[in-house]
């Protein structure tokens, strides 16, 4: 019976898939985890019990939650629901804006914010702002007006009836021959040689229909009399032109007159419309505002004039007009998201793009299309400089970020170590660090209300994965300046309840109330938990449980200066199958026994090892009627017991803090 020992230093890998159960091989087996459930992975490589969830509001129905920040110190919540919007500061609901956005719209609302006006798009409804009006409690939401809306021709039953415009041209002193120019819209033609002939309108119309400006069909001319040519626009070419005019080029003279007969339409109509729908995606970048994708252009975005947001007029495509610019691919997959990062970047549901000139004119506006994935109608994200995005499949994160050696963008996964937490995600977040934590986290919301937590840091090769569960379902999640909130659904006491909720580190509980001073013990304000079985924390120590009435309860704590009141979530660390080579090499099939474990922690005061409980309060003078004191420093539990695959479970049955940095293991091998 050989003897070994193991130690974990670090939890840096995360969760691993159960596919990895055998890579021995690789050094992530050795800082991973078979199951982390509601903890959080830390950047230093320990892990801890993720924070509880408190609770903001009711919110009555389904919600989403968006964030409006105008600064750090002025940032509101805005809770989206069937035809409203709910805002809060502070956590303080402050007003209801009314709008016209439906519940099975919410998940599809993307929003762009510069200063104090946020952009609303939803592919069914006309592009709105919403304001502040000067104060928290003045909102308004209005469609916007646009200047110079893009024209399209779709060309089908909806399309407006065109009327065809009619205009002549008459040639007085004019000799066969001779060389001459027409003029349309700014736009002369190529030279012409006069003939009074039908050969002469055909080469007129020619040199028409090869403009810039006109469409390569349309555009018909006839001999009409002696020395006078008519010219019909029909079709695509219709419209309420100019009035042509023409010279001479040569010093035969001569003179060349221009009248019109009838006043043209366009099938032309606004690219963006009711009948059409309206973009499905915005962004500010370089002094622009860009959409991409609508229901019925879905490859094409459209770039505003500079620092003239809603002024969309193409112009004359000077540097700084408006941009209309459909795709160049293959394949027709609409556009989910453009968003700025480092340059702009296109994403759609089979390829992503980026646009590699700086500043974007419309004379060097190009798509170059970087890799081939596609993406998931989720808005990415931006973080430690990559810019963060689901999967088309709903089974990866992807980090695209720029390589310089290759100088193209690249898609990289980060999620090859543990797809299984993917379950058809629906929503993204990230943190940037927070007053506690110095750490960057991606919060992945799937369709099943479980949560998959990403700890990222590129630089120090920082890339774990964990799992967050809930007495219900997350349905959404948003972060606002250093704060993370949450849309949840929940039963309580049979009954759907829709909240909201956000991360904080004081709590230990979801759904949770915390109070502060002055001593009670009669809680209140729980009228969101009411008829719920719901545990207790008060002074540190875990009380016996309470089920709130008419909001609220009394616990046996006569005086508690500081209390919390929600419901408990179980933290779960399994580390991966323990594997050892004891000298002829591995024995995956052998029996072997964990004797004795060994956990570093910081600020604990409740731990299970392997299904044993930890002992924390200690025996001295003034400890009864006290809570645990946070333990810093070694644990240690002798277990029995031999298994195919050694395992060790870390646990907790009651709410409290829980800091795991290491584990040291004495094993036995068969």
């Amino acid at each position: 019976m050989a003897k070994s020992y193991s130690l974990q230093t670090s939890f840096n890998s995360g969760v691993l898939d159960t596919r990895l159960s055998g890579r021995v091989d690789v050094k992530q087996y050795y800082n991973g985890m078979s199951q982390g459930d509601n903890i959080l992975c830390l950047p230093q490589g320990g892990v801890r019990r993720r924070p509880g969830m408190e609770f903001i509001a009711d919110a009555g129905e389904e919600c989403r939650v968006i964030p409006f920040v105008f600064n750090v110190d002025q940032a509101y919540l805005l809770v989206f629901r069937n035809n409203a919007i709910d805002v809060y500061r502070d956590d303080v609901f402050k007003a209801t804006v009314v709008t016209t956005y439906t519940t099975a719209e919410l998940m599809s609302i993307r929003v762009a914010q510069a200063a104090d006006t946020m952009v609303i798009i939803q592919e069914n409804h006309a592009p709105a702002l919403f304001q502040r009006q000067g104060s928290d409690v003045s909102w308004s939401l209005t469609d916007i007006t646009f200047t110079g809306v893009p024209q399209y021709d779709f060309n089908d039953a909806s399309s407006p009836t065109p009327t065809d415009e009619i205009q002549t041209l008459t040639f007085a002193g004019v000799g066969a021959g001779s060389p001459y120019k027409i003029n349309l819209a700014g736009i002369d033609t190529e030279q012409v040689s006069f003939q009074d002939n039908d050969s002469g309108a055909q080469d007129l119309e020619e040199a028409l229909l090869d403009l810039a400006n006109t469409p390569n069909t349309g555009i018909s001319v006839a001999r009409t009399g002696a020395n006078v040519f008519t010219v019909t626009f029909t079709g695509a070419a219709a419209d309420d032109w100019q009035q042509m005019s023409g010279r001479v080029t040569d010093a035969s003279g001569g003179t060349i007159t221009g009248a019109t007969t009838q006043d043209g339409a366009p099938r032309l109509e606004d690219v963006w419309s009711a009948t059409r729908g309206y973009p499905k995606t915005v962004t500010f970048h370089e002094g622009r505002l860009f959409f991409g994708g609508s229901t019925q252009r879905p490859i094409t975005f459209w770039g505003s004039r500079v620092n003239d947001f809603f002024n969309f007029d193409l112009g004359k495509s000077r540097d700084d007009q408006a941009l209309d610019v459909t795709l160049d691919v293959d394949q027709y997959d609409e556009i989910r998201a453009i968003f700025s990062n480092r340059d702009l970047q296109i994403f759609t549901a089979g390829a992503e793009f980026y646009i590699p000139s700086s500043p974007i004119t419309p004379e060097n506006v190009a798509a170059k299309r970087q890799t081939g994935f596609g993406i998931a109608e989720i808005s990415p994200k931006v973080i430690d400089g990559a810019t963060i995005y689901v999967q088309r499949t709903g089974r990866s994160l992807r980090e695209f970020v720029f390589d310089f050696a290759e100088e193209a963008y690249l898609s990289q996964t980060a999620s090859l170590l543990a797809p299984e937490l993917l379950n058809s995600p629906v929503d993204l977040a990230v943190s940037v660090g927070t007053d506690n934590e110095d750490a960057n986290y991606v919060y992945v919301v799937n369709s099943d209300g479980t949560m998959a937590v990403f700890n990222t840091l590129r630089s120090q090769n920082v890339a774990g994965w964990s799992k967050w569960e809930t007495n219900g379902q997350i349905l959404n999640i948003t972060r606002l300046v250093d704060d993370i909130y949450f849309s949840v659904k929940r039963t309580i006491n049979g009954n759907t309840e829709y909240y909201v909720e956000k991360v904080n580190d004081d709590a230990y509980m979801d759904a949770a109330k915390l109070y502060a001073s002055p001593a009670t013990d009669t809680l209140t304000g729980l009228s969101h938990l009411d008829g719920e079985e719901c545990r207790v924390r008060a002074d540190g120590s875990v009380m016996q449980n309470r089920t709130p009435s008419s909001g609220s309860i009394t616990i046996e704590r006569t005086a508690a200066n500081s209390a919390e009141v929600g419901l408990f979530f179980r933290p779960t660390i399994k580390t991966m199958p323990i594997e050892k080579d004891i000298g002829p090499g591995y024995n995956l099939n052998g029996e072997k026994r964990i004797v004795n474990a060994m956990a570093y922690l910081q600020n604990t005061t409740e731990l299970k090892i392997q299904g044993v409980d930890i002992p924390f309060r200690q025996f001295g003078i003034n400890v009864l009627d006290q809570g645990v004191q946070p333990f810093t420093g070694k644990k240690e539990v002798y277990l029995l017991g031999w298994d195919k695959s050694a395992v060790l479970e870390l646990t907790q049955d009651n709410p409290a803090p829980m800091t795991v940095l290491a584990l040291s293991l004495e094993m036995e091998f068969s």
